[in-house]
């Protein structure tokens, strides 16, 4: 047994939990069996019916479905609806100024604005639920001396468990049998280092904290290796997990995308504050109305809604609902919605070399002894092993067994009894059974990595006979698996016990010790057809693929080379171990082959990869992969994975093929585009529109004219936003998907900067020639003024959509999306009904088309000078910062 370490900064169960554990753990397996009317045999279906009625389903409830009332109660009480309601109260309570068209128009607004929300986010959720309901994790329990798998919430107390290396702990257990049982409780602990746990509890020990117990295990944590049998003390939110969850929880590190929509976000609301605060002052000092402070408040308040981008969020859930969507019909599904993004800005992918660019079909080429020659004795020591063993069959194991079947020594396995077995776990790289032969003989038979199994045997079978190994035998013991893996082979020795072993007791790993090596079996998984397609696929659209394996260096370079992957230098666990970080981060991304590494060194290289201002995904599906994929932007799993990798993972794939991440890539990338097309279109809009309200706002306040009715704002606000519910689904062009989009709040300002000002220059002259050449000057032609210039302000809103939504030249070589061109359709023949139809005084004057030709004539003229201008500007823009979008 591993000497006891003190676990550090554990977290602290509640004291009557607490004490309740300890209780439990102090007692043996028979009061323990007596105390839950349990046997080793578990529960029968009877006791499991009365149970799960009194226990409920072994599930946390801290995360509950998200309902519609909870979506439609954020929609609307949120700070911009806020300010609505408060502009509507104003507009309804104070008699001297109340006008019922503006109460019901700015009603009409929040309603919209919020059912529309709601609605979208009620969908999106129902999506994630119905993809997330896709995945269903697992425990191998014994009831009624049946062993079947089953979800894990039908778990109850007294149910007994059967575990594996891989397996995530369901619920809190005593640990009734083990073997070389190792958990990771770096879930609970923060210590990533596996904790041993036994039967029976260390009397010589005094325990404070439950979690310190060597025979418990609790919910969330993981099997790192061998095998136990446990029962079930606790389910649910009755266990060390559900009793701490939230105390405990870490959130993840927020992405680049969520630190830019909230820097975004942050901007504009700073912006749109300060510029209200002016309008405000300016429009109530320089205003001349008895009200004037008054309508100065509500236009600026109305100014604040115009101004905001009120539907970001909404526009940022539809867009990777959409996605997701569309990626669940690619054999992909998201767990974690937001990670779509994170698609797009990727530009390093982590894989693993088994079944990712090999076909993860194993086939057992050849089984030969210490000369290199063809042996059937090392086939069948072989199968042994892999037949009696207990833990994970992998494919190596099935390969074995069925090369076995074939040649006919399949008979073998009923002349041994097994004993004991001593599990597999990622440090030793090995394991091993032990049987008792025909002639009664105990045999203890290891396969694993020829390097681990060598170190290990003092002797080898050469020619017939035994012989001591010495340096000469051991270099060319290491020559020919050289060569295999030089094939391309995964080379497997077989070693057996030189010394007679005792029966009467358990064995552990110290028992393989000065072993007699038996021969190799040399196994091969063929590099995938589609691998280099895929793999020279994503590195044209800009990811840099980089494959840390456990296995070998020559075995990993063999298949690399084979798919494309050329790496002149690979760095081996041993390179890594040796590092500091800083080194590591300096070498990192000169390395394309990392071999040999343990969990732990691929936590590093992946954390280096990050230190080097990647955006980094990890694609795995084992025990050992569980760690970097936690660390990585992105977690990638197949439905294959073990549960530890599938809980790690934000997407999962349904086959384990790289040609699907080239397709989440340009996914996810077109999710960037969109977003990115609505906040800078709104943003230069939004900004402009600021500037001309702050110039018209100090010019005509003299006047005690208001350049715009709040109403009329509010009005522009929703059918603009109108407009965009539509960018969701916009055409995106080919060349912005052939390279990783990460966030840039930067950017965002350089262009709000730069082009926003632009319609502020066409917006001053629509104003000059109203208020001059058209003499609509006087609060008897106020409303002129104010329909002239929402009839400009929409129509230059209008062409700032087909303007900005691409860095190409409007309807050359890009074209937007049937939804959007019918979108903008849509609000230009609202916002023309609206301004020419009489009928919707006072908030509009009509602009009849026979009195008022000019003024349109010059709003048009206005409009096309916009355009031209606009174009112009991204010309300049794109050649000033070489990008656009």
């Amino acid at each position: 047994m591993a000497k006891k370490k003190r676990i550090k900064r554990l977290p602290q169960i509640s004291g009557e939990l607490n004490q309740k554990l300890l209780k439990n753990a102090h007692k043996s397996n028979d009061e323990i069996l007596d105390l839950f009317h349990s046997s080793i045999h578990g529960i029968d279906q009877e006791q499991y019916e009365k149970l799960k009625e009194l226990y409920g389903p072994n599930s946390i409830s801290g995360h509950k479905q998200h309902q519609w009332y909870h979506s439609l109660f954020d929609a609307i009480f949120n700070p911009f609806s806020i300010i609505l309601i408060i502009i509507a109260i104003l507009d309804a309570a104070i008699p001297s100024v109340r006008d019922w068209p503006s109460f019901g128009i700015i009603i009409g607004i929040l309603l919209i604005t919020s059912f529309v929300r709601m609605f979208q986010e009620v969908r999106s959720n129902r999506a994630s639920e119905k993809l997330h309901d896709m995945i269903e994790t697992t425990a191998a329990v014994e009831r009624n001396g049946i062993r079947k798998e089953i979800p894990i919430d039908e778990i109850v107390p007294g149910d007994i468990i059967h575990l594996v290396a891989g397996d995530m702990i369901p619920a809190d257990l005593m640990i009734l049998n083990a073997k070389d049982l190792f958990i990771t409780q770096s879930t609970l602990t923060g210590e990533s280092e596996p904790v041993e746990k036994t039967t029976g509890l260390n009397k010589n020990y005094d325990y404070k904290n439950a979690i310190e117990a060597n025979n418990l295990c609790f919910m969330g944590t993981s099997v790192s290796s061998g095998s136990a049998k446990g029962i079930v003390l606790n389910t649910g939110n009755n266990t060390f997990f559900g009793r701490i969850a939230r105390s405990i929880s870490k959130k993840r590190p927020k992405t680049n995308f969520d630190k830019g929509i909230r820097s975004v976000s942050l901007l504009l609301l700073i912006t749109t504050i300060l510029m209200v605060i002016v309008v405000f002052v300016l429009q109530g000092s320089l205003g001349t109305s008895e009200n004037r402070w008054f309508t100065s408040l509500t236009f600026s308040l109305a100014l604040a809604i115009g101004l905001t981008p009120e539907l970001l969020p909404m526009v940022v859930t539809v867009n990777l609902a959409k996605e997701a969507f569309r990626l669940s019909k690619q054999k992909t599904i998201v767990k974690n919605i937001n990670s779509i993004q994170s698609f797009g800005a990727m530009d390093v992918l982590c894989t693993d070399k088994t079944g990712t660019l090999t076909e993860d079909r194993i086939i057992l080429e050849r089984h030969i002894n210490v000369e290199g020659k063809e042996d059937n004795r090392v086939l069948i020591y072989g199968f042994l092993n892999s037949h009696f063993q207990t833990g994970l069959k992998n494919l190596l194991d099935l390969a074995i067994i069925e090369k076995t079947k074939e040649a006919g020594f399949d008979y073998t396995a009923n002349e041994f009894n097994k004993i004991d077995e001593i599990p597999f776990d990622f440090q030793r790289r090995r394991m091993s059974v032990i049987l008792k032969d025909p002639n009664e003989n105990t045999q203890l038979i290891t396969k694993g990595a020829p390097e681990e199994i060598l170190a290990i045997c003092d002797y080898a079978e050469y020619k017939g006979k035994t012989i001591k190994l010495d340096s000469k035998m051991r270099t060319q013991i290491r020559n020919i698996v050289r060569d295999l893996n030089e094939q391309g082979m995964r080379v497997i020795a077989i070693a057996t016990n030189h010394q007679p072993l005792p029966t009467n007791r358990s064995f552990h790993v110290k028992d393989e010790d000065a072993m007699k090596l038996i021969g190799y079996i040399s196994l091969l998984d063929p590099p995938k057809l589609s691998a280099r397609k895929a793999i020279l696929d994503l590195q044209k659209r800009g990811v840099q693929v980089k494959v840390l394996t456990g296995d070998n260096d020559a075995v990993a370079k063999y298949v690399c080379n084979q798919v494309g992957l050329k790496g002149k230098k690979i760095l081996l666990g041993d390179d890594v171990e040796m590092m500091t970080q800083d080194q590591l981060i300096k070498k990192v991304m000169f390395v394309t082959i990392f071999a040999k590494l343990s969990p732990e060194q691929k936590v590093r290289v992946v954390d280096a990869i990050k230190a080097n201002k990647h955006v980094v995904g990890f694609m795995g599906d084992g025990i050992n992969d569980a760690g970097a994929m936690r660390t990585a932007d992105l977690g990638i799993s197949v439905d294959t994975a073990v549960d530890v990798a599938k809980e790690s993972a934000d997407i999962i794939l349904l086959e384990k093929d790289l040609t699907i991440l080239g397709n989440g890539c340009v996914e996810g990338r077109k999710t960037y585009a969109n977003i990115i097309k609505y906040i800078k279109m709104t943003v230069s809009s939004n900004f402009g529109n600021m500037l001309s309200m702050l110039v018209a706002s100090i010019w005509l306040a003299t006047y005690g004219i208001l350049p715009m009715r709040p109403e009329q704002i509010l009005i522009l606000n929703l059918i603009y936003d109108f407009a965009q519910l539509a960018m969701p689904w916009d055409n995106v062009d080919k060349d912005f998907v052939n390279k990783p989009r990460s966030w840039n709040a930067r950017s965002i300002l350089k262009f709000m900067l730069c082009i926003g000002p632009i319609s502020s220059i066409f917006d001053i002259a629509t104003f000059l020639i109203m208020f001059y050449a058209m003499k609509w000057n006087t609060s008897t032609t106020e409303n002129l003024f104010q329909t002239g210039w929402f009839l400009e302000s929409l129509l230059t809103q209008t062409a700032v959509v087909i303007i900005l939504r691409s860095n190409k030249f409007p309807f050359h070589n890009t074209t937007p999306s049937l939804p959007v061109v019918l979108s903008l359709i849509a609000i230009l023949l609202i916002g023309l009904i609206l301004v020419l139809t009489p009928g919707f005084n006072p908030i509009f004057s009509p602009l009849s088309i026979n009195d008022n030709a000019i003024v349109i004539a010059y709003i048009v003229a206005i409009v096309i000078g916009y355009i031209v201008m606009a174009q112009l500007s991204k010309v300049a823009y794109i050649k000033t910062f070489h990008s656009w979008l």
